[in-house]
């Protein structure tokens, strides 16, 4: 019985201490999880913690699914030394510090194998979980990366730990650069990638992420996925398909470029719009840097504002004829372009020796004085005022247009009541000539548009559609902003007025041989307010094309012109000229006739790259005109005026070549010839390449779209 008892005794004393134990641990749970809760959330969310994530970005298209910006995706490379085995680490440790140490040096810093061995050694012996390896890596690398010896075991058993993260990339550059916008980390996005940020960037995700050092150390705020991030489905953000044709934008860009190069000006903008949907098909901004190169830094077309000068003249002939001038055939009194308004003088920009002029041939000649008169004789009076600024309001010039981008500035157009302290004797007569009110560029070209448009305002827009993959999320029609700006009558007098500018009027020099061209020069002071200043203009041309049936209106400002001619005939107008040509045969296919001086539409090639005998074989058994001047091997056709002219494509060894315009077959003979591992999408000729073209080639992989 002794026994017994002493095995029971034993027995409950196991059972109190296993109880007290329990009650220990309840005691402390409780004390954890009520009391101190606070406390000990604190210090676990400040080592690890879920964080928002976003979606990886959309991408921004032009038409025919042209990328205008994407976002490459990059990777940031650690080690847990930790879960490496003593025996796996010492037989590879020397390899990998060798492999490390001739690791391309612009995504891996520069590190001798010794320097590399040393530091392996003593983040192993320290059992480092984040031991940093490189960042910046793009899919290349970071797969060359996973191959190194001990990484290539993977997370469990090798230690790898990578990060995956994106970058904004545009594959065009400077094209339509700034109303593409940008994407930047801690600014404002802006842009389009501003304007449809919370389309683009997708819906956000949680990941649970941890500390990579303590607080307050050089690591402390530098997180990392716990697990890693390839393990989870990565959300995507919507796709954004602009209005933006890349051939058009390239042709805008390198004539406006050309210009405000030629003279010397401070910037530039063109803006190509389609007539009749209003859809903004190229936009170009450029502004001249301290280098006095010149590059896409502020959207002018949209923001900008300024005194447009005598491209206004436009709606003062408009709503003098709206308002009893019906005849543009009516006498008017220059005055051999000098004549007195209230306290000052007007003159005329060049001396014509004009005593009287028709409303058409003041128009023509753009003079001042002229249209002056006419918006003096109308409206310089009390009531006078108040239906200027109702025309002005009819023609949708007091309100912004609407765009779909953000920052578009207010016009700034005086309201003779609200302001009647500013009007004077000459407001009205130089407000007529483009004065003492300012727009921008676009709003100013949304109202020609409206004219070219047989008076119907189209809203100007940029995008499409947005998409999710395949999945059409929103399609954006044109709107309507004014059904009629003007009676049809007075449209048609006003386009015939823009025809005379071009046939016989300031802009004679701009008639073009392959396009009927409409449209009004524009100059405008821009510091006459300061007579001791050098004067400073800026010169515009605002029209569409062709005249007899508007497809495109354009606008061209030329600011600050210093290489002698400021004029908008001269600075601007070239540029309208020469990019209204090239669309325009682009749109129709139009080339000259090989036998004679008429353009017709025609079957004759455009410009091709391809292998050189191939082209002198077909136009052989074509027939067809054409210069060879190129070696055995690959070349560039283009169509000149009496033949086509093939020459040659140079091919630079080590270089990705440029296939652009290749049909497939050859593209992929010159690409695999390089060493690369080619992928093609689509059929027809290439019209983007992933890997651009001039990069070293290493035998990496490369995209073809065909279209």
């Amino acid at each position: 019985m002794d026994r017994k008892k002493e095995m029971l005794w034993r027995a409950y004393l196991v059972m109190f201490a296993f109880l007290l134990a329990s009650a220990i641990i309840l005691v402390k749970i409780f004390n954890i999880s009520v009391l101190e809760r606070d406390k000990w959330r604190q210090k676990g969310e400040a080592n690890v913690k879920w964080k928002v994530v976003d979606a990886d970005r959309g991408n921004i298209y032009a038409e025919e699914s042209i990328l205008l910006s994407t976002s490459i995706q990059f990777f940031e490379v650690r080690m847990d030394m930790s879960v490496i085995k003593s025996d796996v680490f010492k037989a590879g440790v020397d390899s990998l510090a060798y492999f490390l140490s001739v690791f391309d040096p612009n995504v891996i810093k520069t590190r001798s194998k010794a320097e590399w061995l040393k530091d392996l050694k003593a983040a192993k012996k320290k059992n480092n979980g984040f031991f940093f390896i490189g960042k910046g890596l793009d899919i290349e690398a970071f797969n060359k990366l996973k191959k190194a010896p001990i990484l290539r075991l993977g997370k469990h058993r090798g230690g790898l730990i990578s990060n995956r993260y994106g970058k904004r990339f545009k594959p065009f550059q400077e094209l339509a650069s700034r109303t593409v916008g940008v994407d930047r980390e801690n600014a404002d996005r802006i842009g389009l990638e501003g304007y449809f940020d919370k389309f683009l960037k997708g819906d956000t995700d949680q990941r649970l992420m941890k500390r990579l050092g303590r607080e307050g150390t050089p690591d402390g705020n530098v997180w990392v996925p716990v697990f890693d991030p390839s393990e989870n489905e990565i959300k995507r953000g919507d796709d954004i398909y602009t209005t933006i044709n890349i051939d058009m934008q390239d042709v805008v860009h390198h004539e406006l470029l050309k210009a405000v190069q030629k003279n010397k000006a401070e910037g530039g903008v063109a803006i190509l719009m389609e007539v009749g949907t209003g859809a903004i098909k190229a936009i170009s901004n450029l502004t001249k840097g301290a280098d006095s190169t010149y590059f896409e830094m502020y959207n002018q077309g949209v923001a900008r504002l300024s005194e447009p000068g005598s491209t206004m003249k436009l709606a003062t002939m408009l709503a003098a004829l709206e308002d009893g001038m019906t005849n543009i055939d009516t006498v008017i009194d220059l005055n051999y372009g000098v004549k007195n308004f209230s306290d000052r003088t007007m003159f005329d920009s060049e001396k014509h020796g004009k005593k009287y002029a028709t409303m058409a041939e003041s128009f023509e000649i753009s003079s001042n004085v002229g249209v002056a008169s006419i918006a003096n004789d109308l409206y310089n009076s009390r009531d006078g005022r108040i239906q200027w600024i109702k025309r002005l309001k009819q023609f949708g010039l007091h309100e912004p247009t609407g765009i779909d981008l953000g920052g578009e500035a207010l016009p700034e157009i005086k309201d003779p009541v609200k302001n009647k302290d500013k009007w004077y004797g000459t407001t009205i007569p130089w407000m007529a000539h483009g004065y003492e009110l300012m727009m921008t560029p676009l709003q100013m070209l949304n109202f020609y548009n409206a004219v070219a448009n047989d008076g119907k305002m189209m809203k100007p827009y940029l995008v499409g559609e947005i998409k999710r993959g395949e999945e059409l999320k929103k399609r954006f029609e044109p709107v309507v902003l004014k059904p009629q700006i003007a009676k049809a009558e007075n449209i048609l007098k006003a386009k015939k007025m823009m025809e005379g500018v071009i046939l016989k009027g300031t802009g004679k020099s701009l008639k073009s041989e392959y396009v009927s061209l409409a449209g009004k020069t524009g100059t405008a002071k821009t510091n006459y307010a300061n007579k001791a200043e050098y004067a400073k203009y800026n010169g515009s041309f605002c029209g569409y094309f062709p005249a007899e049936n508007p497809m495109y209106s354009m606008i061209v400002v030329i600011y600050e012109p210093k290489a002698g001619a400021y004029y908008g005939g001269a600075t601007a107008g070239p540029v309208f000229k020469n990019v209204a040509e090239k669309v325009y045969a682009m749109k129709t296919k139009q080339v000259k006739s090989l036998n004679d001086s008429v353009y017709v539409t025609t079957s004759v090639p455009g410009k091709a790259v391809g292998f050189g005998k191939d082209f002198s074989q077909i136009f052989d058994f074509l027939q067809l005109k054409y210069k060879d001047k190129a070696d055995d091997g690959f070349a560039i056709v283009n169509p000149s005026d009496n033949a086509m002219m093939i020459a040659e494509k140079k091919i630079k060894k080590a270089l990705v070549p440029d296939v652009k315009g290749m049909g497939a077959r050859d593209a992929v003979y010159l690409l695999e010839n390089a060493g690369l591992k080619v992928k093609v999408n689509g059929a027809g000729k290439v019209h983007h390449q992933s890997v651009h073209a001039g990069t070293s080639a290493k035998g990496q992989y490369i995209v073809l779209n065909l279209n």
